[in-house]
């Protein structure tokens, strides 16, 4: 179970791997390296790596147009704030702050972060959609 600590080690530290894999015939290690800081790298041992690509949710350009927590994940249905909710009804599951605007995967907030879920979740906001516009 090294991979998970090395995960972890990654997130914590800001490190990102320089050079991922080495090994003969199977991973046994990845060297770590601080990209902000060329002279701190060490190699640590891991028989495996998984690629965490959702942990940013890179939403900057969506400030002031839906409701974001503070990291800026998007919220949505019963995480929209009340006070910035328009409509008699309460928001959909995954309806965001603007009404008929649905957010799926790793950029809603309080998400699973997993791949499946994200395509769960893509599949229940067509449904939502359809409820949407058959409600107005």
């Amino acid at each position: 179970m090294r991979s998970a600590v090395v995960a972890l080690v990654l997130a914590a530290v800001g490190a990102a791997a320089a050079d991922p894999a080495h090994g003969l015939t199977v991973q046994e290690a990845i060297l770590l390296a601080k990209p902000a800081v060329a002279l701190i790298k060490a190699e640590v041992g891991a028989d495996a790596c998984f690629v965490f690509i959702g942990a940013s949710p890179r939403t900057d350009w969506l400030s002031g147009v839906v409701a974001r927590d503070e990291r800026g994940f998007i919220l949505a249905g019963p995480d929209v704030p009340a006070d910035g909710w328009p409509l008699p009804r309460d928001p959909y599951v995954l309806e965001t702050s603007v009404p008929g605007v649905f957010v799926a995967g790793d950029v809603r907030a309080r998400s699973v972060k997993r791949v499946a879920s994200a395509v769960g979740e893509g599949s229940m906001a067509v449904s939502l959609i359809h409820q949407y516009l058959a409600d107005t």
